[in-house]
């Protein structure tokens, strides 16, 4: 097996993710995906914990349609209207739903060429890849959403009878948590390597998943390293973000101060929309470079590992 090479996987990630500007509308579309790491399953177990209702969007969104179209005597002209948006955001949701897998199909193509072949690839190539892989990269995505949701369940379960002073053993909910948060990792990297396997490989996607399930196996612990890299990543990029948003916030500070000098609305209303663009813009610009940045981690590690293999830093330190 190769030395481990995470040196060289995060160096030449980054230079994909931040020189190559045009993978960039790429890694934005990716990110929807819950590309921004694996802090994402944890993110959503957490709230699960905290009685956030797995699918209650879902819940809220029928109750609605059912109380405002079924119940209530809407005019068929308003009722056409109405239909009318609602296919509008629908077709909407299915094109940015399309756009966003075959943009992480893009991103693992992209990457896999240049590990490869070393040098730069066509992003149309790339994107024709992701189109080719499209309905099997979709499937893949379903699989890890229904198993973290269903971990999501299972956390829930035993998480709001203590939020409910129904009972509940705290101890019991937290091996609870840590299985959940154990298993939505693992299924965040296979799927990883799964979609690894479908885009550069050309697995079908019963060999994709039984592969990516085996590679993770086989390098598990250098996986959950890489992992814990990421995380710690996230955690910075979280706090960049955080920052953001202050510093974000002095376009409508400064405009306020001007509105109570000058008695003008409007000056304070310009500095509260300025802020929201500078920060919706900084936030696309960083959810663009770390989603490509992180794919392209991954993606070169799979290239490494079903390829070489790869040694673990930890056993590295050890001396085995």
């Amino acid at each position: 097996m190769k030395p481990p090479l995470y040196r060289a996987a995060l160096a030449h990630s980054w230079h994909l993710s931040w020189k190559e500007h045009r993978l960039w509308p790429f890694g934005l579309f990716a990110a929807a995906l819950g590309q921004m790491g694996i802090i994402d399953a944890l993110v959503q177990l957490w709230f699960t914990a905290r009685g956030y209702r797995p699918g209650g969007g879902i819940a809220v969104l029928s109750d609605l349609f059912y109380t405002g179209f079924i119940t209530s005597d809407i005019p068929r002209e308003v009722m056409s209207w109405m239909l009318f948006l609602l296919l509008v955001f629908v077709g909407f949701g299915v094109l940015f739903t399309f756009l966003a897998v075959v943009s992480q199909g893009a991103l693992v193509h992209n990457t896999a060429e240049s590990v490869r072949r070393g040098k730069r690839t066509d992003t149309s190539i790339s994107w024709h890849a992701g189109v080719r892989a499209f309905w099997c990269v979709f499937t893949v995505n379903i699989l890890k959403k229904i198993v973290l949701g269903l971990v999501g369940i299972l956390v829930a379960l035993f998480s709001w009878p203590i939020l409910f002073s129904l009972g509940g053993s705290p101890i019991l909910f937290l091996l609870v948590f840590l299985f959940a948060a154990a298993v939505s990792l693992v299924m965040s990297i296979v799927a990883m390597y799964a979609i690894g396997y479908l885009v550069v490989e050309k697995y079908t996607l019963l060999q994709s998943l039984v592969g990516g399930w085996k590679l993770f196996v086989e390098h598990w612990l250098v996986s959950l390293e890489v992992g814990f890299v990421i995380f710690v990543l996230d955690l910075i990029l979280s706090l960049v973000l955080v920052t953001a948003v202050f510093v974000s916030l002095l376009p409508a500070f400064l405009a306020y101060l001007f509105a109570l000098l000058f008695s003008s609305s409007i000056v304070f209303v310009l500095g509260i929309a300025l802020s929201a663009v500078v920060f919706l813009l900084f936030m696309f610009l960083l959810a663009a470079v770390f989603s490509t940045f992180t794919t392209a981690i991954w993606t070169y590690l799979f290239m490494q590992m079903h390829k070489t293999g790869l040694k673990s830093h930890v056993l590295h330190w050890l001396g085995k």
